[in-house]
């Protein structure tokens, strides 16, 4: 087969197409049970059963490509002994972003709640969702940064991801408490290695 300029163009797209659709699974340690309100069972109705189900899928998606990310980072490929590419963490963070993304625009659309706490709960993960969706998209800035040699730029970046994740609300799950806390552990570290870079 040759390879042309149009070739070239069209099979880096295709296979992030094919990594976006692979979906990710979530270890059985991450997986906790879904908030979901008392008294409140996917047999209760079809609007509030669709959102029970995205929901849970939502949860386990996010917080399997938040962990992703996590291992990305220098402190934790660190700890692995294993190479860090901040081509790795930019992609991981791009993933994570565009995840946040479709769920946050799929359930927003969701409507005519039979139980008012389910719409409640919706609207509480809504704001977790546009948090994550914007931590993520800083960190895909300060990979992108630091692959460009623009360290101050990684690090502003890197400051703005961490302030997001500051008193975060919505959050679903122990699962999710966990990784937010090692992703902020991670960008502290991320941060200070940035500020060493400059000089």
């Amino acid at each position: 087969m040759r390879i042309t300029a149009k070739t070239r163009m069209v099979l880096p797209a295709c296979l992030m197409i094919l990594v976006f659709f692979a979906g990710c699974t979530v270890p059985d340690s991450l997986v906790s049970s879904s908030r979901v309100p008392e008294g409140a069972s996917p047999g209760q109705g079809s609007v509030d059963s669709a959102y029970l189900l995205m929901y849970e899928n939502s949860q386990n998606d996010i917080a399997a490509k938040m962990k992703i990310m996590n291992r990305c980072f220098p402190a934790s490929t660190a700890i692995r002994n294993a190479p860090y590419m901040a081509t790795d963490l930019r992609t991981a963070a791009q993933e994570l972003k565009m995840a946040a993304d479709s769920y946050h625009t799929s359930m927003i659309k969701v409507e005519s709640f039979e139980k008012k706490e389910n719409e409640l709960q919706r609207n509480e993960y809504l704001k977790y969702l546009a948090v994550i969706r914007k931590s993520a998209a800083d960190i895909e800035g300060a990979a992108e940064g630091e692959l460009n040699g623009e360290f101050a730029l990684a690090q502003t970046y890197a400051e703005s991801a961490q302030n997001s994740l500051k008193n975060i609300e919505g959050i679903p799950g122990t699962s999710h408490e966990y990784l937010l806390k090692e992703i902020r552990a991670s960008l502290d570290d991320y941060i200070q290695k940035m500020r060493e870079r400059r000089t």
